[in-house]
């Protein structure tokens, strides 16, 4: 059955329609699961923070918690302005000097799976440096029992 394995979310208010693509997410571990919806006070993690999560694996909830500071909504086509000039992207909010890097384009920042794939490797190589709300510790607030 799809609900066993997948994380299906519907946004209130409901909009009949389908846009491509539909994610379908195979799950994480129980315990990192139950830890991520313990910070989101019960509530059951979207596909995209169930993607996530299976990117990020053991960081998973420092990872949410910080795409929830950067980007409370979880919005996916959403952008702002710095005052340094630049602009942050997309569900993680990934910001505008990273597109130096190859493969890396504004379009496909605003696509919530390439931009987690990005987030991903930029914790890869760096850790949660690249994101102030980490830096400063705004994102602790978006934690349970850290």
């Amino acid at each position: 059955m799809v609900q066993a394995e997948y994380t299906v979310t519907l946004r209130s208010p409901i909009k009949i329609g389908f846009r491509w693509p539909i994610l379908f997410v195979p799950r994480t571990s129980q315990d990192e699961t139950s830890q991520a919806q313990a910070d989101q006070f019960g509530r059951r993690l979207t596909a995209y923070q169930q993607y996530a999560c299976n990117k990020f694996g053991p960081a998973c909830r420092i990872a949410l918690a910080v795409q929830r500071a950067e980007n409370p909504r979880g919005d996916c086509e959403v952008y702002h302005y710095n005052s340094d000039g630049t602009l942050d992207w997309g569900y993680f909010q990934i910001n505008t000097v990273h597109l130096k890097r190859a493969g890396v384009n504004l379009r496909g920042l605003l696509d919530c799976r390439a931009n987690i794939d990005f987030a991903y490797q930029l914790y890869s190589e760096r850790g949660f440096e690249p994101w102030t709300t980490f830096r400063s510790g705004e994102y602790r607030r978006f934690l349970r029992n850290f």
